[in-house]
């Protein structure tokens, strides 16, 4: 028995239903975009704008890391570092999301 029919059986107040109707629509709409967009990453079709902003930026700060010799070392670092957080946390929605799109 879900919550919904739980509460049904217990005579809520409707616009308490209403709101959990609203909210199950909108949860599995917000999962069907998320499904989308996951497979749009997959095929590399997603944000390609976002992408060469930010490509764009980090040459930017590779530029004027460059100009401060002493400052190079130290970007390159903290942009690798940047890059593993990124990583680890981002591994655990892509494997969820694999799995939501493949299961």
């Amino acid at each position: 028995m879900d919550l919904e029919q739980a509460l049904r059986y217990t005579k809520p107040p409707d616009s308490l239903l209403t709101q959990l109707d609203v909210y199950t629509e909108e949860k599995y709409e917000d999962e069907e975009d998320l499904r989308e967009r996951v497979q749009a990453f997959a095929r590399g079709t997603i944000h390609t704008r976002a992408g060469s902003e930010s490509e764009a930026v980090l040459e930017e700060i590779i530029r004027l890391a460059r100009q401060h010799g002493e400052l190079y070392p130290i970007m390159v670092e903290m942009l690798k570092r940047y890059g593993l957080l990124l990583q680890r946390d981002i591994e655990p929605y892509v494997s969820h999301l694999s799995w939501l799109i493949l299961g």
